[in-house]
């Protein structure tokens, strides 16, 4: 016997919850990392409900609900921003000393050949290149990204080893403000890339392929023949006015 569909204040009210665990205590479990007031893009938090049991039908109206409903809402929107009201649990990144050796990060594909030859640089100290120590997790994130990402695996050991700064981000997340090159390793790249397209210099004239050959003009071929027909038919009629100035002389 099917269980009875919960009535829809119960559902915002689990919602409400659920929403106050994701961005108030334990974000890094969903993939997400809010910046330094605490905000997360909408748009990602709504890819990361939708992918939790029970909660794929969620979409940016049912948070705003939430907010309009509930007497004391858990989240707070400004503009394309949201984050939790109470952050007094919130977890935040602390320098990892022994990380794992292997992290996962990633990518969308179309990014992969120019990253692949000259790594992540350093970013501002506002962003942080986000890892995860679990395949599963980073796949899931890279899916918010590209259809079909890339998951770079991340030598930590190596990455620290070129300079780059590792912090821990709860339980699941590690952040970095780099990937130098030779820190990580991924897919075969293809062996066929597109080669860009070179633009023609401006002002440079079009000469003829073949030496000593010129580029007919169309317009030019049809004034001459035009030409050619007007000179015969004058050609054609010239006896007959020949013979009309004749008789004009006879009468005089």
């Amino acid at each position: 016997m099917e269980a009875p569909p919960m009535k829809h204040s119960h559902a915002i009210d689990n919602l409400s919850k659920f929403l106050a665990y994701m961005l108030g205590r334990n974000p890094d479990e969903f993939g997400l990392v809010p910046d330094r007031q605490g905000y997360v893009k909408i748009k990602d938090l709504v890819k990361a409900l939708g992918e939790e049991p029970g909660w794929r039908h969620a979409r940016a109206n049912h948070i705003r609900e939430v907010i309009y409903t509930s007497r004391s809402a858990p989240v707070e929107m400004e503009g394309n921003l949201i984050r939790a009201v109470d952050r007094t649990h919130l977890i935040s990144p602390q320098l990892a000393d022994d990380p794992p050796k292997l992290l996962y990060h990633p990518i969308r594909r179309r990014a992969y050949p120019a990253l692949a030859e000259k790594g992540l640089p350093l970013t501002p100290s506002a962003r942080r290149i986000i890892l995860a120590d679990d395949m599963a997790l980073a796949q899931r994130m890279g899916r918010r990204i590209d259809a079909a990402p890339v998951i770079l695996t991340v030598n930590s050991h190596n990455a620290l080893k070129n300079g780059a700064t590792l912090w821990r981000f709860g339980n699941c997340l590690y952040l970095s403000d780099c990937l130098p090159p030779g820190s990580f390793s991924g897919p075969p790249l293809p062996k066929n890339l597109p080669q860009p397209k070179k633009a023609e210099e401006p002002g440079t004239p079009t000469g003829p392929k073949t030496p000593g050959s010129y580029l007919l003009d169309p317009t030019m071929t049809t004034v001459k023949a035009d030409r050619t027909q007007k000179g015969a038919r004058r050609r054609k009629n010239e006896w007959k006015r020949e013979r009309k100035r004749k008789q004009r002389d006879d009468r005089w």
